[in-house]
């Protein structure tokens, strides 16, 4: 399971990285870097928090939730792909709105994590390597 430090670790990072290349407008940059951290954090979501969670309503709520990741991921992709055939100029604009997107979409689905991963690791006993109970 993925601690708690290390999706931390992982953010702060990717803020870091985020934040540099949008301030230069790399939005090819920003892009590809949201991308891959909004892939991981699907991944994550999927992997570990849905295949923790027993009741089927909550299950499917949490899958729903989930699910709309996924689709920004094959707008995205699907958008990046399109706008190979057009001008460079109407392209800037876009990546700039696909960059809006993406950055509130691992800002939305990280607190989503963190917040699921904390109640995990609350209702788990303690291990020797989880200090304090976090996982």
């Amino acid at each position: 399971m993925t601690s708690i430090v290390e999706l931390s670790e992982l953010m702060k990072k990717y803020t870091q990285e985020f934040s540099d290349t949008v301030s230069r407008k790399d939005y090819d940059a920003a892009i590809s870097l949201a991308l891959m951290v909004l892939e991981k954090l699907v991944a994550i979501a999927r992997n570990e928090v849905l295949g923790v969670i027993i009741d089927p309503t909550v299950r499917s709520l949490a899958d729903n939730y989930i699910s709309g990741y996924e689709k920004t991921l094959s707008y995205t992709k699907g958008v990046l792909e399109g706008l190979k055939y057009v001008s460079p100029l109407y392209a800037y604009g876009e990546k700039e709105q696909l960059v809006q997107l993406l950055a509130s979409s691992v800002s939305e689905l990280f607190s989503f994590i963190m917040g699921a991963l904390i109640v995990v690791a609350s209702l788990s006993p303690p291990t020797h390597e989880e200090r304090f109970g976090v996982v």
